[in-house]
């Protein structure tokens, strides 16, 4: 390459750099995580968006038997909750 100086570093310097990148990489993930609302427990609002319906519709899953979580007035609902019980209505198809 034209104009590449190659740069000779210590193990140590290579150990604590790929450190502090792994530390930085992974508090910027879990900020956008935090931010995005990809928590475990959600609003409605981000369940709805989380499975791509209606807050009517949401409201039916809850007659269903959907789990919702009611805490000092705030409403909440659990991802894991929802992916299992939305699971069990998953069809599968024989193709021969």
């Amino acid at each position: 390459m034209k104009g590449f100086i190659p740069l000779q570093v210590s193990d140590e310097f290579k150990s604590n750099y790929y450190e502090l990148f792994y530390e930085l990489s992974k508090e910027a993930f879990e900020a956008a995580k935090k931010e995005s609302g990809a928590g475990r427990f959600m609003t409605k609002k981000q369940c709805c968006e989380f499975i791509g319906i209606s807050f009517g519709h949401l409201q039916k899953l809850e007659k269903l038997g959907l789990p919702i979580i009611e805490l000092e007035g705030k409403v909440l609902v659990d991802r894991e909750d929802v992916i299992k019980f939305v699971s069990k209505y998953k069809k599968i198809e024989n193709h021969i």
